[in-house]
């Protein structure tokens, strides 16, 4: 009961970023729609919801310190699945010209091909931007672990640089003019 609460304070539940998921999924959406509304319905909801959800995925995988490519998955579904949504209900006047056609397969298709490339960036970025932290603290330990080393193994002083005067060169001294 109490991690439940707690859930509803953080907005993290698990390792699932909930609260910030459902607010930038609902932020992508709401732009969406304004871009489309903006445009006069010249902007398609296509081209909108491709470029929202690469978006929402890079600030969820920044965000997130739990099961990133998990919450990335899950942002990239549900707002590509929000922004077809838009697409067939909002923006059916260009999905009407596009059955009327005969090009509703042509266009399944190149949904589900965008799909499953939004699904599989939001996978890689997860997984590389975990790999990139597990590294950087690996390095930062072995650089730790070095620098104690050198410190423990003796008494040295610390190396010191020494200002000398800068001899002339040259032929001799300069003469006097």
């Amino acid at each position: 009961m109490e991690s439940t609460a707690n859930a509803w304070k953080t907005g993290v539940w698990r390792g699932w970023y909930w609260r910030f998921d459902l607010l930038t999924v609902a932020a992508v959406a709401a732009l969406e729609c304004v871009v489309y509304y903006a445009s006069g319905g010249k902007y398609s909801f296509f081209f909108s919801a491709e470029l929202g959800t690469l978006i929402a995925v890079i600030a969820v995988v920044q965000r997130a310190k739990e099961k990133r490519s998990l919450n990335g998955l899950v942002v990239a579904a549900v707002s590509y699945l929000l922004g077809f949504l838009f697409q067939y209900t909002l923006g059916y006047a260009e999905t009407r010209t596009i059955i009327a056609h005969g090009e509703e397969r042509a266009f399944l298709l190149q949904n589900a091909m965008t799909f499953a490339i939004a699904l599989v960036f939001a996978w890689v970025y997860g997984w590389s931007t975990d790999w990139s932290e597990r590294r950087r603290a690996q390095l930062a330990s072995e650089r730790a672990q070095k620098e104690s080393d050198t410190r423990a193994g003796g008494d040295e002083r610390p190396r010191v640089r020494i200002h000398r005067k800068k001899k002339r060169r040259g032929r001799g001294r300069r003469p006097k003019s």
